[in-house]
């Protein structure tokens, strides 16, 4: 039987991924990038998850990724693994090596590249996820995030997946920002389970329906406007319009660009393909708008 939940999640910065001029992941800036927003009031941070780019980066280099962190002596248990795989195989061979590495939670995505694909296919992909790593002591946060993987995990198919290994469900990551979805979950699933919230603008009422805290992109850059949502704060007045702002534009090349912005490290507005750096009037825009809105000292 699943035990009841007694404590938040928190909020997990949707870390991005800082690229070299050669292309590889930038562990020194990574690092450093962690350690800050953890030291902001993030209860962990989530690897290779969407703003994190997570399906242009290979199994190894997700690995190598969390074995840096780690050697710079973050705690595993606050790097949420994202697995973003659609073979069930490299889900699998993900799982088992970050599991050997002392992680806790893993971010798993529906297979995404089959389109139309029934309810029943979906339970069974995780059944057999699931089976596979049965041994490891994993916790899994199933993440719904329809407009991208077009492969929704609904409440329903929750249900089924909770029913059929219910002590390896953490919860649920709802990216969908359909308010209707995410109050589904919380009413069915918040007494045992985790409920975090993707879209910023719905995490303050959803804490009070019993949410557990965010995967959050927005925590890259000011984790403070969050945490307080925690506690049952009223959401900064500044928090939807920024969040309308980056929306605006590509997610995570825009994430990116702010933190460039933020931190004055021109290196972090590099993206992998398919996506492209915003351009400077992108840029100059989304800097604006931050230093207008939550630049501290300006308000």
């Amino acid at each position: 039987m699943t035990a009841t939940r007694t404590e938040k999640f928190g909020i997990s910065a949707a870390i991005t991924t800082p690229f070299t001029d050669t292309g590889a992941i930038d562990t020194d800036l990574l690092t450093a990038h962690v350690k800050s927003v953890l030291d902001q009031g993030c209860s962990s941070v989530t690897l290779g998850g969407t703003t994190g780019e997570g399906p242009s980066l290979s199994v190894d280099e997700m690995i190598a990724a969390f074995k840096a962190l780690t050697t710079a002596s973050i705690d595993p248990t606050k790097i949420v693994f994202g697995i973003l795989q659609s073979a069930l195989p490299d889900a699998v061979d993900a799982a088992q090596k970050v599991s050997a590495l002392g992680g806790k939670y893993v971010l798993v995505a529906p297979p995404y590249y089959f389109k139309d694909g029934s309810d029943a296919g979906l339970v069974t992909w995780f059944e057999q996820f699931l089976s596979a790593i049965a041994d490891t002591n994993l916790k899994v946060i199933l993440y719904h995030i329809p407009q991208v993987t077009a492969a929704p995990i609904t409440p329903d198919v929750v249900g089924q997946i909770i029913n059929a290994h219910p002590g390896m469900i953490a919860g649920v990551k709802d990216s969908s920002g359909d308010w209707e979805n995410a109050k589904t979950l919380l009413t069915r699933f918040s007494d045992k389970h985790h409920i975090l919230i993707g879209d910023e603008r719905l995490l303050g009422e959803a804490i009070k329906r019993g949410a557990s805290g965010a995967i959050s992109g927005v925590a890259n850059l000011t984790p403070g406007i969050l945490t307080p949502l925690l506690d049952g704060e009223a959401p900064d007045k500044n928090l939807t319009p920024f969040v309308n702002a980056i929306l605006a534009h590509p997610v995570t090349p825009a994430i990116k660009t702010l933190l460039a912005h933020i931190t004055d490290t021109p290196a972090w507005r590099r993206v992998r393909p398919p996506l492209v750096e915003l351009d400077q009037a992108q840029y100059e825009l989304l800097a604006t708008t931050y230093d207008s809105l939550l630049k501290p000292g300006t308000n």
